[in-house]
Parts: structure tokens; C-alpha cells; sequence
């Protein structure tokens, strides 16, 4: 606890210094702590975005970060002294110690792993490198928050715990505003404070921008509101439906400001970014969708894709039925299996069936064209959703907002609101302090059986998990590291392939080919394996 606190003190005026210069160079006013700390995050980003492509997200570009985020502090006037008076109430402060207290139980989420942890690890080292998706597929994702983070994790964040930011400033902007009842979200976003998950910034921005269409006068921010939409495509190419919620109001109310000359440009500027990063790390415009527009030498295998989708169905459908069976059903019966399922997931996937009817309804009973909107365009999402991959997790950044907007219309005393958070989090902080509650009772919920046991030392440094028993290989000219014991990354030194991607390359034919064995920042591509190399995977496998 002590690390992160610590650590946030660093952080979150950093953000602020960024926000204010930000602020002064495309002439925005942010008259409010969360908008002066997005604002930060999101041009931190855009220049590690960009910076990427030619040197590491290292511990030379943090220190930089460092210096311009204080300069920025202490250069442009600012309210960043509105803090400290927040700091004063003691329910603030209970909130801010709770989420600092849970972030610092060790991570259970399995993309944690697999996903997040190396690609962060990537970017430190190498920045945005050519066809890294050649090396694991999962890795042509890249999330911009993932870019974000890996500008501070050689000093700043070492743990990951970033997380924690994005908490605090949902917790400043309900506090800020007085909306209580969307507190009651808090307990839920307590689930990903332990890792550097993109989902969070999602959920915790999509919740805030929406809440600024229908609470404020959006038309006097609403340049910076297009923007947030824009960076939140670049997190998750899932929340599509943002950009075009914000887009179809512009055009309604602001085309002015929409097709001014600045918003173009900025728009250009961000969309440009992603579209570019996803070519060069994937080889195609959006992972892991393969469009056919884009051929390049380091696109990725058609069977990967093709097995990546087939992974994707069955995860929709929770393995409880084939690849065989799912493609013989008909539009009908996908929809019945997916609401049928065994478990707790059926739970989950009827009750966001539920909300967007719901949510349907009351829209075009109360002839609210905001409101029918953001129904077109949740809905549009959910059906696309679906039709690549049904997964729940996929269509929460959109259910939130929804619930979201229904609380604020429910008149609840603010007593019993933060009463309520309060003991959805007390809920939390005891199935973390005992996780086998949940394990012995909830046995379909995967990521719970992942949960480790509390230690003292939480009170210093936030818990990790540590398997540094590996194995080193050569296939090709590739030269990479084996976990021996487990089938994720945990810190295993870069380049890692799990046993599980080397039988993949092994079913495939193909192998990562390193442009220059000497520099992986040049990047990989993929090479046809040699009968000899093949032998290798082979051996590498059985033992």
C-alpha cells in the first residue's frame, strides 16, 4: 500500500501537468479535476503512440514524461490545489484507501498473463514493433492504454497498478458533480484494479462521457468529448459505438465545431495513429479481423486467424458445445444456446438482452432523441458483437453507461447510495481476504480459482505472482524463453512463447522470423518451418 500511495502522489500531478499543457496548446478549458487528469492521459499517449515506432517506451521516455508532466504543473496556471480540498472529506479518503487497499492483492485475471503484462513488456523494451503478432497473435491487439502504461512501469508503476488512476478519477468525478448514485459502480471496477487491463479505462470513461452528453451542456465540450470517444476506439476497437453516438449529435446540434478545422485535424491525427500501429504490429487494419485490403510480408497465418476465431465462438458459447455443432445451428438458435447456457453466464447474458430492451423502451416512450440515439448505437454494437464473438465482456462498455443514466434517474438519498457501495466493497475486500469462498462456491467462474491468498506484505508492495522457472530455445534465427512449469507468461524475460503457442506454430507449419536476430525491434514475420526446426518444436514439446 505503501508503493502505490506513494506512487500516486507522483502520478496523478504528472497527469495534471500534461493536462494543463494540452489544455494550452489546442485551446481547451478543463475547469475540473478529471477532465485536466483524461486530458494528461490521453496526450501522454498520443506522443508515446508516435514515439513508439522509433525508440522504447522505456525508462529514458519516462523520465521525460516525468519532467514535461512537472513542468506542466508549475508553467500553466491551474486548479490542481482543488484536490487537496476533496482530501478533506473523510468519506474521499475512505475511498481512496479502499481502492489502494485492493489493488494490492495479487492479479487473477487470466489476460493478465497472456496478454496485458507481455505487451506492455514489449513496449518498454522495444516500443511498437513490426509483426509482433507473429511472435504470439494475441499481441496485434495493442491496446493505446497498454501504450499508456508501459510509460511508466520501469519506475513510477514497476507493479502494473495504473489501474488505480482510473479509479480515482471516476471517484473525483462523482464527488466533483455530486452523483452519488453512480458510486454504486465502484465495487465492480474493484474486480480490475490488479492488473493493467484496458477494460477499466473503458468502462470508467465510457460511464463519464455519457453521463457529460446527458447531464451537461455537452456543446461547450464537446470537442473534447469527440476526442475522449475517438481514444476509447484506440483502447477497444469494440466501443465503436461511442465515436458514432458523439458523431450523430455533432451533426444534429454541432456541425460547426465537428467539421472545424482543429477537430479534423486532431480526428486525423488519432485515427491515423491507431490504423498505422495496428498495420504495422498486425498486419491488417483492426485485429483480428482480416480484411484483405492490406498485404504486407509480415501479415499473420490464416490458420492462426482462422483458429483465433474458431477459440473466440467457442469462449461465446463457454466450450459448452463444437466448433461443428455452433456452425449447424441457425440465427435462431444461436441466440436461444447463448441465453441457455449452463452457469452464471446465462445470468449475464439475459440481463444485457434485458437492459437494452429495457433501456429500448423507455427511450421512445419518453420521444428523447439523445436517449434514442444511444439506443441506435448500443444495439448496433451489440448485434455486431455478436456476430464476431457473443462474449459478455465484450458488450459491458456499453450496458454501463445504460445502468448508469437509469441511477441517476432513480431518486435515492446519497446516504443510502454510499451506504450501499460501502457494503458492495466490504463484499469485495472479503472474497479477496478469503478467496476460497468464491472458489468452493462458484466453481464456473474460471478467473476465481486464479485468486491467491493475502499476505502482510501488502502493507509495502502490491502482491505478485512469480514463476521464474524457464527454459531457453533456437527455432530459426528466433532465440526465445519457455515457461517449463506453466502455460502463461508471468516474468519470464522477453521473448516468451508458452507451450501452447509453439504447438500452435507446430500445427501451422509457420515459425516468428526475426528480420534481424540482433534486433527484435526490427520486427518478425513468419516463415514456413523446416522439417529440422519442426523436429525442434517437437522436442521442445514432449519434454
Amino acid at each position: 500500500m505503501i508503493y502505490l500511495f506513494l506512487s500516486l502522489l507522483l502520478i496523478l500531478p504528472l497527469l495534471f501537468g500534461w493536462g494543463n499543457l494540452a489544455s494550452r496548446l489546442l485551446s481547451f478549458s478543463f475547469n475540473s479535476i478529471w477532465a485536466n487528469l483524461t486530458a494528461g492521459i490521453v496526450s501522454i499517449t498520443t506522443v508515446a503512440g508516435t514515439f513508439g515506432f522509433f525508440f522504447p517506451l522505456g525508462m529514458s521516455f519516462e523520465i521525460v514524461v516525468i519532467l514535461i508532466g512537472f513542468s506542466g504543473l508549475f508553467i500553466v496556471k491551474s486548479n490542481f490545489s482543488e484536490l487537496f480540498l476533496l482530501l478533506k472529506k473523510p468519506l474521499f479518503l475512505i475511498f481512496i484507501f479502499l481502492g489502494i487497499g485492493v489493488a494490492t492483492f495479487a492479479p487473477f485475471i487470466n489476460d493478465h498473463f497472456s496478454y496485458y503484462v507481455p505487451t506492455v513488456k514489449w513496449l518498454s523494451e522495444y516500443g511498437i514493433v513490426k509483426g509482433i503478432s507473429n511472435v504470439d497473435l494475441i499481441l496485434g491487439q495493442q491496446s493505446s492504454w497498454h501504450i499508456f502504461q508501459a510509460c511508466f512501469d520501469d519506475m513510477l508503476d514497476s507493479f502494473l497498478r495504473i489501474n488505480v488512476v482510473l479509479y480515482l478519477i471516476f471517484i473525483f468525478y462523482a464527488f466533483e458533480k455530486k452523483l452519488w448514485n453512480i458510486l454504486l459502480f465502484t465495487p465492480f471496477f474493484f474486480l480490475f484494479l490488479h492488473s493493467p487491463s484496458p477494460d477499466l479505462p473503458l468502462y470508467v470513461f465510457s460511464i463519464l462521457l455519457v453521463v457529460e452528453i446527458f447531464k451537461t451542456d455537452y456543446s461547450i465540450n464537446f470537442n473534447s468529448l469527440w476526442l475522449l470517444s475517438l481514444f476509447l476506439f484506440t483502447l477497444k476497437p469494440t466501443a465503436f459505438w461511442l465515436p458514432i453516438f458523439v458523431f450523430l449529435l455533432g451533426f444534429k446540434t454541432n456541425k460547426q465545431i465537428l467539421f472545424g478545422l482543429k477537430n479534423i485535424v486532431l480526428t486525423v491525427v488519432l485515427l491515423s495513429l491507431f490504423f498505422i500501429k495496428q498495420i504495422w504490429v498486425f498486419g491488417d487494419i483492426i485485429f483480428p479481423i482480416q480484411s484483405n485490403l492490406i498485404d504486407v510480408s509480415w501479415k499473420p497465418s490464416n490458420y492462426l486467424l482462422e483458429q483465433s476465431n474458431q477459440n473466440a465462438l467457442l469462449k461465446t458459447y463457454d466450450y459448452q458445445y463444437t466448433i461443428s455443432e455452433i456452425n449447424s445451428w441457425s440465427t435462431a438458435d444461436t441466440i436461444i444456446k447463448w441465453l441457455t447456457l449452463a452457469g452464471f453466464k446465462k445470468i449475464i447474458n439475459t440481463g444485457i438482452l434485458l437492459v437494452v430492451f429495457g433501456f429500448g423502451f423507455l427511450a421512445f416512450r419518453k420521444r428523447n432523441t439523445k436517449l434514442i440515439l444511444l439506443w441506435v448505437c448500443i444495439t448496433l454494437k451489440t448485434i455486431v458483437v455478436f456476430y464476431f464473438s457473443g462474449q459478455y465482456r465484450f458488450m459491458i462498455d456499453a450496458i454501463l453507461p445504460l445502468i448508469a443514466l437509469v441511477l441517476l434517474g432513480i431518486a435515492i438519498k446519497p446516504i443510502l447510495s454510499k451506504g450501499i457501495t460501502l457494503v458492495g466493497i466490504g463484499i469485495v475486500f472479503i472474497i479477496f481476504l478469503f478467496p476460497k469462498i468464491l472458489q468452493e462456491n462458484v466453481s464456473s467462474f474460471y478467473v476465481g480459482q486464479l485468486m491467491g491468498k493475502p499476505s502482510m506484505e501488502q502493507l509495502i508492495k502490491p502482491l505478485e505472482y512469480s514463476n521464474s522457472d524457464y527454459n531457453q530455445h533456437k527455432v530459426s534465427n528466433f532465440t526465445f524463453n519457455t515457461p517449463s512449469n506453466y502455460h502463461l507468461m508471468h516474468d519470464v524475460p522477453l521473448p516468451c512463447l508458452t507451450t501452447y503457442s509453439l504447438k500452435e506454430f507446430y500445427l501451422a507449419g509457420v515459425f516468428p522470423y526475426a528480420y534481424d536476430e540482433n534486433d527484435f525491434k526490427k520486427g518478425f514475420y513468419l516463415k514456413k518451418l523446416s522439417p529440422s526446426d519442426k523436429e525442434k518444436i517437437d522436442g521442445i514439446l514432449k519434454n
